[in-house]
């Protein structure tokens, strides 16, 4: 029961890290000129799902063999 409320709480909090770190680039893109606006707000468009799969799997790819 512990276990599962400290990953939940640990979700969440990536979860608005993320969401907060994706507020801050929404707002520098707003900064950039015109011609590069548009393709920053599809970078920082992206939800935590999919980023979340996206880093996971990078994560797995990057493991050292187990095979060694």
């Amino acid at each position: 029961m512990i276990v599962a409320s400290l990953l939940s709480l640990t979700s969440c909090t990536t979860e608005s890290w993320y969401q907060g770190a994706k507020s801050a680039q929404t707002t520098h893109c707003m900064k950039e000129p015109v011609s590069e606006y548009e393709e920053c707000i599809k970078q920082a468009d992206e939800n935590y799902l999919d980023y979340s799969k996206k880093r996971q799997q990078l994560l797995e790819d990057n493991l050292p063999d187990k095979a060694d």
